[in-house]
C-alpha cells in the first residue's frame, strides 16, 4: 500500500469533519488525517501486551484494595459505591505515570507528614494493581511507560506530521512527541495566552522563545518558529443577560438564534455551548422549532425502556400509591414486578434472574440504536456481576445498572442546524456566532475531581497539575471560542444561590449587565395571559408621621414605596396554595421554640428538642432543614450554658413595645433581652444562613433598623443606659454586633424627618432584584 506524504492531527473528530466539509470546494486528494488520541495511540506498541478494558480495570482495582483500609481514604469497599469510587484512585495513579511523578516523591515533599497516611494507602493499592496487571499480561495508562516502544513504522509512512494542538501535553505525552521527530519532521501550531501557560512552558523549557497573545507554527523537529502572528479578537458583538431561573435563558438563546439569523447568518454557523450538558435534556423539551442537532446525543428517559427501568427503581425503593399507579400508566403489569424484582431484592443475583431481568426488559423497547447500545451496557455489566468473586445482591446490581442506563444517548437524526455541544467539542473550532448558557460560578470553570488526595500545595511542589491549572485551561478553552466568533450571546442564574462566574469579569468586564431580563423574554417560552397589570402612579394625601411604624413595615417602605401600599395600605395579602414553605415558616418555629423554652426550669437539651417537635410543621418540605436544626440547637444548648457561667441572666422573650420617637410611634416586639450586672442585652435571633451585619462603611445604605428600634425600645422601657445591641446568628451560632448603631440611629432620625408629609408618591423601586421574591411582582408587572 503506498503512504501518503503528510499526516494531519486535530483536537477532536468535529473539528476533523469541519476541516473536511471546508476542503469540499478544493476538490483535492486530503493527507491523512486522525484525532489526537489516535496518534498516541497508534504511535505505541507494547510486544505481547493486552489492552485493559474500563471493566476490567474496575475488577482488578476491586481486587487490589482487598485488605486495605479504605475508609481512612473516605473511600467505600461496597461494591456498588466502589464502582464509582474507584474512578478516584485510577484518577490519581494516572496523574502519576502521565507525568512521571513517584509516590515516593511525594511523601519526601509532605515534611510534616500530613498525607502519609494516605500515600501508603495508595501505594500499596497501586503496587498491587501493577502485580495484577503484569499477572495478567495487561498494559494500562499507568504502566505504559513500563513496556512502550515506539511504532516507527507507522510514524514513518509520513514525511511530515502537522498537529494542532489544543490543550495540555502530560510529560510523558511530551516525550512521545520528542520521540516522533526521529522518525518524521513535526510541526505544532498553538496559541499562547495568560491561561494556558502551563500547557506551554514544556516547549519554552525545550527552547522555544515565545510571547503571550500569539499564535504561532512551530518546526518542533528543527525547534524553529515557522510562523508567528499576534493574536486579533474576531468578538464585535456581545450580549449579556441574567435569568432568576435557568429554564428561563431558554427563551434568550431562542431569541438569540432569531436574531443571527435575521442578520443573514447562517444557522450552521451557530453553535450552543453547555458547560453542564445535562441541560439538554431541559432544552430539548422546549426546542418545539426543531433548531438545535445535539452533538452528545438525545437522553432515553422518553424510551419504554427507561421509563419501565426508572419506573421499577422508584417502585422498589418506596412502594407508595403513586409508584404503584406509575407501574400501572406504562403498562407494567405489577404482579410480574414483584415475581421478579421484589421477590429477589435482597438475595444474591444469579445468572438465571440476571437473563431473566434483562429479557423482560428488551420486550418492552422496539429502537433498534437503542437496544444495540442496551446490549452492549448488558455485556459489560455481565462481566462485571459474573466475574467479581464475592456475591452481590440484585439491589445492588440494580443501582449499577440504573446508573449506567441513564448515561445512555441516542443519536440526534432529527436535527436542526444550531449545534449543541459541551466545551471539550468545541476545541479548534471557529463560529459566526457562539450562545454560552450557565455561565455561573458552579459550572464555570468546571471543577476538578483529581485533587482528592493531594492538597493544591502539595500538588504543585511535586509539578503535578492543580486544579487551578486545570481551571485556567477551561478559561482557555472559552476565551479562544470567545474571540474566534464575532458575535457573542451569553446568559447566566442569578439568584440567592447562583451567580455569574467570576472569570466573567476577566472576560467582558465593562459589558457584564447585572439586571434580571425573564420579564423581557417570558413570553417566547409561555402564553401570554390576560393579567391586568397595576402600573398607574398612586399620590396619596397622607402624613406618613401620623402612621404607627414597625422595622419590618420600614424596611418595605424604604425598598419598595409601591409594595409598602399594596401591602399596608391596600392591605391586599398573598394567596398561595403551594405546599412549599414560606421564608419565614422556619422562623416562626425556631423563635416560638426559643420562648417556651425560656418559660421552663429546667433548660436543657431535651427539653428543648421536646418543645421543638412539639412546634414543628408537618409540612413535609421542610423536614430535612427541621432535622439539621436539631443538631444547631444541641450548639444552641452549649452557648447558653456558657452565657450563664459568664454571668447573663435572661430577662425577656418576645417582649411587646410601643412608644412615641421623635413623634412617630414605633411598635415591635423584642425577641429576647439578657442582662449582665448593669448591662442589657437586645437580641434579635436570625436563622438565614446569610446574615451580613452593617460595617461602618455602607450603613447608610441600610434599610433594616430592626435593633435600632429594640434599642429605643429597651431605652424607654427600662431606661437604661448601657444597652448592647446583638444579632444572634443561629445558623452559625455566633453573637454579632451592631457596629453602626450609633450611625444608624442618625441616618433613622433622617428618614423620620422626612415623614411629615402631606403627598406621597408610592412609585415603584428601580431595583428589579428588589423584585425578585416580592408576592406583588405580578401585579407590578416585574
Amino acid at each position: 500500500m503506498q503512504s501518503r506524504t503528510k499526516l494531519l492531527v486535530f483536537p477532536t473528530s468535529r473539528s476533523i469533519r469541519e476541516y473536511v466539509n471546508s476542503q469540499k470546494e478544493f476538490n483535492t486528494l486530503l493527507p491523512a488525517i486522525i484525532t489526537i488520541d489516535e496518534l498516541f495511540k497508534k504511535s505505541l506498541v507494547f510486544e505481547n501486551k493486552k489492552y485493559l478494558d474500563e471493566d476490567e480495570r474496575f475488577l482488578y482495582l476491586k481486587e487490589a484494595v482487598k485488605n486495605v483500609d479504605l475508609d481512612s481514604l473516605g473511600i467505600s469497599s461496597s461494591f456498588s459505591y466502589f464502582i464509582k469510587q474507584s474512578d478516584y484512585i485510577y484518577r490519581f495513579f494516572l496523574e502519576l505515570a502521565s507525568e512521571n511523578v513517584d509516590i515516593e516523591s511525594i511523601s519526601s515533599i509532605d515534611t510534616y507528614g500530613f498525607y502519609s497516611e494516605h500515600l501508603e494507602i495508595l501505594k500499596k493499592i497501586r503496587k498491587n494493581f501493577l502485580e495484577i496487571l503484569d499477572r495478567e499480561n495487561f498494559v494500562d495508562r499507568i504502566n505504559f511507560s513500563k513496556y512502550f516502544s515506539i511504532n516507527s513504522d507507522f510514524i514513518k509512512r509520513y514525511n511530515e506530521i502537522e498537529l494542532y494542538f489544543e490543550g495540555y501535553f502530560t510529560k510523558f505525552e511530551f516525550e512521545i512527541i520528542k520521540s516522533i521527530t526521529k522518525y518524521s519532521k513535526l510541526m505544532i501550531s498553538f496559541v499562547y495566552n495568560q491561561f494556558n501557560e502551563k500547557s506551554i512552558e514544556k516547549f519554552i523549557e525545550y527552547g522555544f522563545d515565545l510571547t503571550l497573545e500569539n499564535s504561532y507554527t512551530i518546526d518542533f523537529s528543527n525547534k524553529m518558529i515557522l510562523e508567528e502572528k499576534k493574536l486579533v479578537k474576531k468578538c464585535e458583538n456581545i450580549e449579556i443577560k441574567g435569568f432568576s431561573s435557568r429554564v428561563n435563558q431558554i427563551a434568550f438563546i431562542k431569541k438569540a438564534i432569531v436574531d443571527l439569523v435575521n442578520k443573514g447568518i447562517n444557522p450552521s454557523k451557530i453553535a450552543l455551548i453547555l458547560p453542564d450538558e445535562s441541560f439538554t435534556t431541559t432544552i430539548s423539551l422546549f426546542d418545539n422549532e426543531g433548531y438545535f442537532n445535539y452533538a452528545m446525543g438525545l437522553n432515553i428517559y422518553s424510551t419504554n425502556l427507561f421509563k419501565t427501568i426508572d419506573a421499577i427503581y422508584a417502585y422498589m425503593n418506596e412502594s407508595e400509591i403513586k409508584n404503584i399507579k406509575n407501574l400501572e400508566f406504562i403498562d407494567c403489569n405489577k404482579e410480574l414486578v414483584d415475581k421478579l424484582f421484589k421477590a429477589n431484592w435482597n438475595k444474591i443475583i444469579t445468572i438465571e434472574i440476571f437473563e431473566e431481568i434483562i429479557k423482560f426488559f428488551i420486550s418492552k423497547e422496539t429502537n433498534k440504536e437503542l437496544l444495540e447500545k442496551f446490549n452492549e451496557l448488558i455485556y459489560k455489566l455481565y462481566k462485571i456481576v459474573f466475574s467479581y468473586e464475592d456475591k452481590i445482591r440484585l439491589k445492588d446490581v440494580y443501582k449499577i445498572f440504573y446508573q449506567r442506563v441513564v448515561k445512555l444517548t441516542l443519536d440526534d437524526i432529527n436535527s436542526g442546524k444550531v449545534t449543541v455541544m459541551g466545551l471539550l467539542e468545541s476545541r479548534r473550532l471557529e463560529f459566526d456566532a457562539v450562545i454560552i448558557c450557565d455561565f455561573n460560578e458552579s459550572f464555570i470553570p468546571k471543577r476538578s475531581l483529581k485533587d482528592k488526595f493531594l492538597s493544591t500545595k502539595l500538588k504543585q511542589s511535586a509539578n503535578l497539575p492543580t486544579s487551578v491549572d486545570r481551571e485556567n485551561l477551561q478559561k482557555y478553552y472559552y476565551e479562544r471560542l470567545i474571540n474566534n466568533s464575532k458575535n457573542v450571546y451569553i446568559s447566566y442564574v442569578k439568584n440567592e444561590n447562583e451567580q455569574i462566574s467570576r472569570f466573567a469579569n476577566l472576560l467582558f468586564k465593562e459589558d457584564i449587565d447585572e439586571n434580571l431580563y425573564d420579564n423581557s423574554y417570558k413570553h417566547i417560552l409561555y402564553k401570554s395571559s390576560n393579567l391586568k397589570h397595576f402600573s398607574n402612579e398612586v399620590i396619596l394625601d397622607i402624613d406618613l408621621s401620623k402612621l404607627t411604624w414597625s422595622a419590618s413595615s420600614l424596611k418595605e417602605f424604604l425598598e419598595c414605596k409601591r409594595k409598602f401600599y399594596l401591602n399596608h395600605i391596600l392591605k391586599i395579602k398573598e394567596h398561595d396554595i403551594s405546599l412549599k414553605p414560606k421564608g419565614y415558616e422556619l422562623g416562626n418555629i425556631i423563635h416560638k421554640t426559643l420562648e417556651e423554652f425560656y418559660k421552663e426550669k429546667n433548660r436543657d437539651y431535651k427539653t428543648l428538642l421536646d418543645i421543638f417537635n412539639k412546634n414543628r410543621t408537618e409540612n413535609s418540605f421542610l423536614n430535612l432543614e427541621l432535622e439539621i436544626w436539631k443538631k444547631r440547637l444541641k450548639e444552641f444548648i452549649e452557648e447558653e450554658d456558657k452565657r450563664v457561667k459568664e454571668g447573663f441572666i435572661n430577662i425577656e422573650q418576645e417582649k411587646a413595645f410601643l412608644f412615641d420617637f421623635d413623634g412617630i410611634k414605633l411598635r415591635g416586639t423584642i425577641d429576647r433581652i439578657d442582662k449582665k450586672e448593669d448591662q442589657f442585652y437586645v437580641i434579635d435571633y436570625k436563622t438565614s444562613s446569610n446574615l451580613k451585619v452593617d460595617s461602618k462603611k455602607n450603613y447608610d445604605k441600610s434599610k433594616d433598623f430592626q435593633l435600632e428600634f429594640y434599642y429605643l425600645a429597651i431605652k424607654k422601657l427600662y431606661e437604661a443606659k448601657a444597652i448592647n445591641t446583638l444579632y444572634y446568628d443561629l445558623y452559625e451560632m455566633k453573637l454579632k454586633e451592631e457596629i453602626a448603631l450609633e450611625e444608624k440611629l442618625e441616618v433613622l432620625k433622617d428618614i423620620f424627618s422626612t415623614f411629615k408629609t402631606q403627598k406621597v408618591n408610592f412609585d415603584k423601586c428601580e431595583s428589579l432584584q428588589t423584585c425578585q421574591y416580592c408576592v406583588y411582582s405580578t401585579i407590578c408587572n416585574r
